[in-house]
């Protein structure tokens, strides 16, 4: 009972199995389709191809046989000429295996008077209904006969003189032997393209199944990860929440007057300040990676003119250089850089580059500035910090990808800061750039089309950062 119970439940999953899998039933029905088409298409092209030679062996026959009988029909008495007729019709006619003259006698009969068989000469035959048949018609007859191993035909056809009196029998043997090899040896090697078929449809259908590992594979891989991003959609949310809180709470007791703390905690409040800063800009950053990464990145396109952006951007973020003893100059363009983009992802740009140069500069400046060249903005931010060397620039603008090295392994980040740029950059039509040299500083130029009449969002000019 339990044996047949595990049967049951094998077929059944089997069955599902495949009932999900639709291309697994459709590469049986090609396993089997192809090979039986191949095969039919074989068999009646081989049949149709016999029955054809067979019918010109036939014709061949006949025709040979009004050879014969336009030669002999004025000898027939000689013997010697018509035995050197006949024999000759052989030698010339592979397919003639025998070629016998027959004349009736008075005991209804029919004496071999010539063939190509010596034996044969002067023998009586009797009972021949091919012969008695053809003597009493007009028409020659012809049947298909085997002997042995080997097919032939085998024609009766009657023998006039010059008066047109029929005066004997002509029997011709023609063999099928040449035909009949050449057939099968189509036949063989038609065998042998159905195995080369049947197998290359195996391949296939080993190679398809395979490929169905890998769409499932991939259809796994997406809805993991599609949770993922939902998961991080999630987490960054419910974490900003108390978030908000915790810097609501720093800011009040920092601003309350009556409240007098010691410099230790002052010190701590400062530190809890800093780390709140940092968590939230690091669930920014996540809730952006999971925006960009599920398409969702949200724009507001719109034509204006870039140098105010920058300008009010680089005046919010001037305390932040001094802060650090950083000298932060701007510069901008005459003309006006009208560009078609989202005015707050173009501020996100220019806090980014701008924030990575304080970061990794320790003394200089930093110096923003735009500029146009043919039908392009650039805005370019330079610095005088540690730079960066060729081999880090390879990955640079890649997701979690960080500067590690004894300068900057006190320096926080999570290394998505410029992936994220890149991204905005790429979605808006840009192409971001980057050269440096260790020790000297580093100089990130952007690059947008200026906007034109008419102008849309289209493919990305830009796939990879071009360095």
């Amino acid at each position: 009972m339990e044996k047949k119970e595990k049967t049951s439940n094998i077929f059944s999953k089997s069955f599902f199995f495949v009932k999900g899998n639709l291309n697994i039933i459709y590469s049986l029905l090609l396993l089997i389709f192809i090979p039986a088409a191949f095969f039919i298409n074989n068999y009646l092209m081989n049949s149709n191809y016999e029955k054809a030679i067979d019918q010109m062996t036939r014709s061949n026959a006949v025709l040979v046989e009004n050879v014969i009988n336009n030669l002999i029909q004025d000898h027939v008495g000689d013997t010697v000429t018509v035995q050197s007729a006949i024999e000759r019709v052989k030698r010339e006619n592979e397919e003639v295996v025998e070629l016998s003259i027959l004349q009736p006698n008075d005991s209804g009969g029919f004496l071999v008077i010539n063939s190509t068989d010596p034996s044969k000469a002067g023998q009586v035959i009797e009972g021949d209904l091919q012969s008695l048949l053809v003597w009493s018609t007009s028409d020659p007859i012809a049947y298909l006969d085997r002997g042995g191993s080997q097919r032939y035909w085998k024609v009766t056809k009657k023998l006039f003189d010059g008066s047109n009196q029929k005066i004997g029998l002509i029997v011709a043997s023609f063999s099928l032997d040449n035909s009949d090899t050449l057939i099968n040896r189509v036949i063989s090697e038609s065998y042998w393209v159905l195995f080369l078929t049947i197998l290359v449809v195996v391949l296939l259908i080993a190679n398809q199944a395979r490929m169905l590992d890998y769409a499932i594979m991939v259809t796994k891989l997406k809805e993991v990860d599609k949770m993922k991003d939902m998961f991080m959609s999630m987490a960054s949310h419910e974490l900003r929440t108390p978030l908000t809180a915790i810097k609501w709470y720093l800011d009040a007791l920092k601003e309350k007057k009556d409240l007098v703390l010691d410099d230790e905690s002052n010190h701590y409040i400062n530190n809890l300040s800093l780390s709140a800063k940092r968590l939230n800009n690091l669930v920014e950053d996540i809730l952006e990676v999971s925006r960009i990464e599920g398409n969702r990145l949200p724009m507001e396109v719109s034509v204006f003119d870039a140098n105010g952006v920058v300008a009010q951007t680089i005046d919010e973020m001037r305390s932040q250089a001094q802060e650090k003893g950083l000298t932060l100059n701007l510069k901008l363009c005459e003309l006006a850089a009208n560009i078609k983009a989202d005015q707050n992802r173009l501020k996100q740009i220019v806090v980014n580059l701008v924030g990575n140069a304080v970061k990794y500069t320790e003394k200089g400046s930093i110096d923003v500035a735009t500029s146009i060249k043919k039908d392009e903005l650039l805005i370019s931010v330079a610095d005088t910090g540690i730079g960066i060397s060729s081999e880090d620039q390879a990955k640079l603008f890649k997701k979690f990808s960080r500067i590690i090295n004894d300068r900057t392994r006190d320096i926080l980040g999570t290394g998505l800061g410029l992936w994220i740029t890149f991204e905005i950059v790429k979605r808006m039509e840009g192409k971001i750039t980057v050269e440096s040299i260790e020790g000297i500083g580093s100089h990130f130029t952007v690059r947008f089309p200026l906007a034109k009449a008419g102008s849309v969002f289209g493919k990305n000019r830009s796939e990879e950062p071009v360095k």
